[in-house]
């Protein structure tokens, strides 16, 4: 599955395992790029005890057991490394898993849906993908379209937005006009889904009327424009005061190295956050002291 950050690919995975046989199994999400590589391999397939220092007495069992007979999405699977690739080939090759530290293999049936932002085909050529795993993975290839080109989605999503987030914020409930609805149309949502879902919300919260006008939702997207521009253009003058890599550190310092806080004060998501460290070569245990 193909698409571009924020799409909602695992909306679509979820709607496949929904309508399959097998939706009365576990629906299990992984973000491959949100797990450090020395704990991917635990995490998917599990551990015996002793299988490492801090490992649980009972073991651990892994992602892949837990959506035996249903399905695992494995988003950003192009941040997965190449030892974790290589585990992942022979499990999809044999459907079984061994657990760290043990000596036996457990059968799994298992759906895999693997999600990208990134041209897989390109990772390959660099060598930062296992061609393999690549043509595995491909038996099925669903390319979702960013919001921007199917903008006949983004009325229903944004009443699915609405109704989620004025029962969440216990608000009245809200109308927006057949015009306003229009406005949203006319904007470019860089950031697709979550970013539309992230706009309503914020309407909800903000809304004094019990009916958001044209007017009102002009004045709400050319707001959200200014945001995203002021964004920016700090960031690139943070860039010119100091390195990337400087700037994570010292985020990180800031925030005792919570990953969450991290990422937030830096304008990116988590799983880039982890990229990053990785790409810096920075332990976060060490980035503080």
């Amino acid at each position: 599955m193909y698409g571009e950050s924020g799409t909602g690919k695992e909306l679509f995975a979820q709607s496949i395992h929904a309508e399959s046989l097998r939706k009365n199994g576990p629906f299990v999400a992984v973000n491959c790029a949100a797990i450090p590589p020395n704990l991917l391999e635990s995490e998917l397939f599990g551990y015996v005890e002793g299988a490492f220092t801090g490992a649980t007495r009972k073991g651990k069992q892994g992602l892949f057991e837990m959506a035996h007979r249903g399905t695992i999405f494995l988003d950003e699977i192009s941040e997965m490394d190449t030892y974790g690739q290589s585990r992942l080939l022979r499990v999809l090759q044999e459907k079984q898993v061994m657990r760290l530290g043990d000596n036996k293999y457990i059968p799994v049936d298992v759906r895999v849906i693997a999600a990208t932002n990134k041209n897989l085909l390109k990772v390959v050529e660099k060598g930062e993908f296992r061609e393999d795993l690549l043509y595995r993975l491909k038996v099925l290839t669903i390319n979702i379209p960013p919001l921007r080109k199917r903008k006949s989605d983004i009325r229903y999503l944004a009443q699915h937005f609405l109704v989620y987030y004025t029962n969440l914020y216990k608000k009245k409930n809200i109308e927006i006009t057949e015009k306003a609805y229009s406005q949203l149309t006319t904007y470019e949502w860089k950031g697709n889904v979550r970013e539309l879902m992230h706009f309503i919300e914020r309407l909800v919260v903000i809304s004094k009327n019990n009916v958001v006008s044209a007017q009102d939702m002009k004045e709400q997207l050319n707001e959200n424009v200014f945001e995203t521009n002021y964004l920016g253009e700090e960031a690139e003058t943070n860039n010119h005061l100091q390195s990337e890599k400087e700037q994570i550190l010292l985020t990180l310092r800031e925030t005792h190295s919570n990953i969450s806080q991290a990422a937030k004060l830096l304008g990116i998501d988590r799983s880039t956050l982890y990229r990053k460290l990785r790409n810096y070569e920075i332990e976060i245990k060490k980035a503080y002291k």
